[in-house]
């Protein structure tokens, strides 16, 4: 088992969390180590062979404000400008209600450590890694 400073209970919220993909009639819905066949067409029609789900919400998961959230939310688009894919808005559902819904943002064909540098630039614990076999892994950063 790999070593973290965070708390095994907060490792299971992110762990059961729902991570839904897109805003439009048919999202894609994600759970962490189960494969997704939506999001294997998803990566194969769109020539991606990985990709990540980051969110700046809460950092090291304190609950922020509202404003604070959608502040940082847009810190992270902002970011995320340059990227030569379209990132697409997501939603991070805690099925238990414990947690506040978080905005985050799928981002096709970003690098692990790309991904890992912005999830760290932006606080946070943990990020959604997919890799071309299209099962959504937890990576801690801290």
């Amino acid at each position: 088992m790999i070593s973290s400073a965070i708390s095994a209970h907060l490792i299971t919220h992110y762990t059961d969390a729902h991570y839904r993909i897109g805003t439009l009639a048919e999202p894609i819905t994600l759970r962490i180590d189960q494969y997704s066949a939506p999001l294997a067409r998803f990566l194969a029609t769109s020539h991606q062979s990985y990709a990540a789900i980051i969110s700046a919400y809460n950092p090291y998961s304190e609950l922020l404000s509202d404003e604070e959230n959608v502040a940082a939310h847009e810190s992270l688009r902002n970011s995320l400008m340059h990227h030569a894919t379209p990132v697409i808005e997501s939603l991070n559902i805690d099925p238990a209600g414990v947690w506040p819904a978080e905005k985050s943002f799928f981002i096709p064909g970003i690098d692990l450590n790309t991904a890992k540098s912005l999830g760290q630039q932006f606080n946070q614990n943990a990020i959604v890694w997919i890799d071309r076999d299209a099962i959504p892994r937890l990576i801690l950063l801290c």
